[in-house]
């Protein structure tokens, strides 16, 4: 499969990491990586948007609420994916995030007064199952673009319907997100068993749907 696919990233990933791991799953494919900087900003998504046109578009983690923010902005030609899938980080908002209010401004805390950012972002990878090589982190955004990052995922939020055209991927233990609440919302979620919040095997399983997919279509 020789196709070009842009791949929006997980808050807080080197993206040259996150871009070796979309590009194993589809090998042959030309990966693009976005890794935006300011996400509730519009201006920025049309040009990045129009910067890496592709046939596939993933949007994984921040980056699926950052694509269904800007859904309208994707040509209607192309497939669109997201992966462990966000219409709302915050519990309270019962739309499937499992994060508390507390947590979230407790990180934020933690990176804006500390001194080693590094330090704040291994804490929260800690209780996911996210790792990516420790001589990488050194090559994750900068505090104020993970800052921005953190605002958008308190204060965007989107409807279930927003994703109807989008392949929706879930693992069933992931620890920021309740796959079954999410289903409500999105009934075409797919939740795949024993996998977790890291893109990999959620990579496999759409490269599979897709494959599928442009065969069938």
């Amino acid at each position: 499969m020789d196709n070009t696919i842009t791949a929006v990233s997980g808050w807080a990933l080197p993206p040259k990491w996150f871009a070796q791991v979309v590009a194993s799953a589809f090998p042959g494919s030309q990966v693009q990586i976005i890794y935006p900087e300011t996400p509730e900003m519009p201006e920025e998504a049309k040009i990045l948007l129009c910067k890496y046109p592709a046939d596939l578009y993933i949007g994984y983690s921040l980056g699926s609420l950052w694509l269904l923010k800007y859904k309208h902005l994707l040509p209607d030609t192309c497939i669109k994916a997201l992966l462990a899938p966000i219409l709302s980080f915050l519990k309270k908002d019962g739309l499937g995030g499992t994060t508390s209010e507390t947590q979230l401004k407790y990180l934020s805390r933690s990176l804006k007064q500390g001194s080693d950012q590094s330090a704040a972002i291994k804490n929260f990878f800690s209780y996911s199952d996210l790792p990516f090589p420790e001589k990488m982190v050194e090559e994750i955004p900068d505090r104020e673009i993970l800052l921005r990052g953190l605002e958008f995922l308190e204060t965007y939020q989107a409807k279930g319907e927003d994703a109807k055209n989008f392949l929706s991927i879930v693992g069933e233990n992931d620890i920021f997100i309740n796959g079954d609440l999410l289903k409500t919302h999105i009934p075409n979620l797919d939740i795949i068993q024993g996998v977790g919040h890291a893109p990999e095997r959620l990579l496999q399983h759409l490269a599979n749907r897709v494959k599928w997919k442009l065969h069938n279509s």
